[in-house]
């Protein structure tokens, strides 16, 4: 893991997770969302492409789907809605 680290320090947004986790973030989006490190790699290459708002998006999702008050179900939808469906939304995916 210390030579994994040296080299790819300065040069990669992966350097926080051993080969063998980073590895895994290829078997499915899931295992690389899991992951802090993962999570955190995929939102910088989403930025660099323009589209960060789409794990935004994601993140909004898995949160509501565990949320379990009736009153924090409207809110949490009605803020979804504002802030990436609806026309001309801040982070409208």
């Amino acid at each position: 893991a210390k030579d994994h680290d040296a080299i790819f320090k300065d040069r990669c947004c992966f350097h926080r997770s051993n080969t063998e986790e980073t590895l895994a973030w290829s078997d499915s989006v899931d295992t690389l969302l899991a992951n802090k490190d993962g999570l955190a790699a995929f939102r910088k290459f989403l930025k660099s492409e323009f589209s960060e708002e789409n794990v935004e998006f994601w993140l909004a999702c898995e949160d509501f789907k565990r949320t379990k008050s009736s009153a924090s179900i409207a809110a949490k939808a009605q803020k979804i809605y504002a802030d990436f469906i609806e026309a001309d939304a801040p982070k409208e995916i």
